[in-house]
């Protein structure tokens, strides 16, 4: 007997309106009902329709941008909770930053959120960035960048005793917990853990703690070069290459013309603000003065700062040096990338949902992605878009289930339940 032809994951971000930062301007949005209920509802049961593994649902506890207001509004686990009581299968991965909250709490929210949804909830694990964010919570600057990722791991590492429902004795640099959970194992064990580290510390935690991985891959090459590279660190920590998924980001036009998906895209980026000094906002960002090179010669790799005083995400600098590197781009054409992707580097593709659905299997059997998070530029259409054109056409290339078979998000991942063989996520699920 032949073994069954890999599939595909596919996780659908939940960003406001949007991930294009002028959807919201768009006459086909609906920005007035991004703090409503039944605004993700009806999202998230359309991508329960398409048969998605998960729903993402990102968190920036700070003010976004002036500019773009209506990017990130509700808090993730409030909104999972309502959104855990309106579908029946579909995974429920929130955001948490380990940089500003306690495991004991987090790890009670997350094992509540997974009993009540029958084992469908993930927790994302970020160490946040940006002094704007720590003056929320009481603090000068944000930590340093050894500091955030000791925090994290330690963080991460007292969720999980919690999670096994044994008392736990903790005492560490950063958390002292002398306690347990009023409540057990969910049905999946514990809730998937994600994360989106692209650093050398972040690959080294992914490769040792995540069950999936969000990255900003934005061509093929270095798609598999950070699969590859990922993977192996798994492997030398003790994991098998499959106890995670890699899962890259996509921004997609769908329509039923190529012409059509290339106009929304036109459109979306007429509607944005053009009066912004993208050099110069790109030089803030950096730290350097970017005006005593020439914008449209070769990119000055030594403006790029030192990983101990860049205050942002070491992932998103390592990502902006990998893009300038692998795709030979002056200071302008990375200064306009970083703009339009909001700062994120993922790749997009407009097309018909063929075109579309060829890219993802290019990707996808290069060994460049085990999956993909798909960033849909404009909410609500855009989601109703790629499930009736994009998926019918991966099913039925067999790359992509036809129906869910399990009920827990571990089942649709095809991961372990923790602690037990893998033929119990079968039997359990």
């Amino acid at each position: 007997m032949t073994a069954p032809q890999p599939q595909m994951t596919i996780n659908l971000n939940l960003r406001g309106v949007g991930f294009h930062r002028a959807g919201w301007r768009h006459p086909s949005a609906t920005p007035e009902l991004v703090n409503s209920v039944e605004y993700y509802t009806d999202l998230v049961r359309t991508a329960e329709r398409g048969k998605f593994d998960a729903v993402f649902f990102a968190d920036s506890p700070r003010l976004f941008s002036e500019r773009e207001p209506l990017a990130m509004s509700n808090e993730p686990l409030t909104l999972l909770g309502a959104l855990a009581a309106q579908t029946t299968h579909i995974g429920l991965i929130g955001t948490v930053s380990a940089t500003y909250n306690d495991p004991y709490d987090i790890a009670l929210r997350f094992a509540s959120l997974d009993h009540l949804s029958g084992g469908r909830a993930g927790m994302n694990f970020v160490t946040s960035s940006g002094d704007e964010m720590a003056r929320n919570f009481g603090y000068d600057s944000h930590p340093e960048f050894s500091a955030r990722y000791e925090r994290a791991a330690e963080f991460v590492e007292v969720i999980l005793k919690l999670w096994e429902g044994r008392p736990v004795r903790h005492h560490g640099r950063f958390f002292d917990v002398d306690g347990v959970l009023p409540i057990g194992p969910g049905p999946q064990g514990h809730p998937v853990l994600v994360q989106a580290g692209a650093s050398d510390r972040g690959r080294d935690m992914a490769a040792l703690r995540a069950e999936a991985i969000y990255t900003g891959s934005s061509t093929i090459p270095n798609g598999i070069e950070f699969y590859e590279d990922v993977k192996g660190r798994a492997v030398r920590f003790g994991r098998r290459r499959d106890d995670l998924r890699i899962l890259p980001g996509l921004v997609p036009y769908v329509a039923d013309t190529e012409a059509a998906a290339k106009r929304l895209e036109a459109e979306l980026e007429e509607l944005a603000v053009k009066n912004i000094d993208v050099i110069g906002q790109l030089g803030a960002e950096l730290g350097a003065d970017l005006t005593v090179h020439d914008p449209d010669g070769p990119f000055p790799f030594e403006v790029f700062p030192s990983e101990d005083v860049f205050r942002r995400g070491l992932s998103r600098l390592e990502r902006l040096r990998t893009w300038v590197q692998q795709e030979n781009l002056t200071i302008r054409q990375l200064a306009v990338k970083v703009e339009k992707g909001l700062g994120v580097v993922h790749w997009t593709a407009a097309g018909t949902g063929e075109q579309v659905a060829d890219e993802l299997e290019q990707w996808f059997r290069a060994g460049a992605a085990d999956g993909f998070n798909v960033l849909i530029p404009l909410h609500p259409n855009g989601t109703e878009d790629f499930v009736e054109q994009v998926v019918p056409i991966l099913q039925r290339r067999g790359l992509f289930r036809e129906d869910y078979t399990g009920t827990t998000l571990r089942a649709h991942l095809g991961l372990e339940i923790p602690g037990r063989p893998f033929d119990a996520v079968a039997r359990s699920a």
